[in-house]
């Protein structure tokens, strides 16, 4: 069982604003929170894993500006008395005229939509702030384990 960090240093990485960025963006984060002591199996990973998939491929599809990469960060923040903390995902764009809002009702049949929703019902809060000197960072909280 990998040693749980009590620290851990926050990750940052750029990555191209392509769909095979948005994939390895996913696939580094969850390395990344494994390393960190998160279970492979476990729901914590599974629903931070779903999360930065969706922002960045939110990023790459709505926030692509060509030749420009997206960032993203993720900072677990434990509460000095120790317990579980919080898991800050961060993904940060060029387009900051394009703002992220989830669909009230995506059509049934639609292959989008849905993104937003899902950060919704798995992060804590999530929000979006601007990035300068242009851009935005789209950011959601979610809960990280305990230990």
């Amino acid at each position: 069982m990998p040693r749980r960090v009590s620290t851990p240093v926050p990750f940052h990485q750029q990555f191209s604003s392509t769909r095979r960025g948005a994939r390895l963006a996913r696939l580094l984060a969850t390395q990344q929170m494994a390393d960190w002591g998160w279970g492979r199996d476990g729901e914590y990973l599974e629903a931070a894993e779903l999360v930065v998939g969706e922002l960045a491929a939110n990023a790459v599809t709505h926030g692509r500006v060509p030749g420009r990469d997206f960032l993203l960060t993720m900072t677990l923040v434990r509460p000095p008395e120790g317990g579980s903390g919080i898991l800050r995902i961060e993904v940060a764009d060029s387009r900051g005229e394009r703002l992220p809002a989830p669909v009230a009702m995506p059509c049934p049949d639609g292959e989008h939509g849905r993104g937003l929703l899902l950060v919704s019902a798995l992060a804590a809060r999530w929000g979006v702030a601007p990035r300068f000197p242009s851009g935005k960072t789209v950011w959601a909280e979610l809960p990280s384990p305990p230990g």
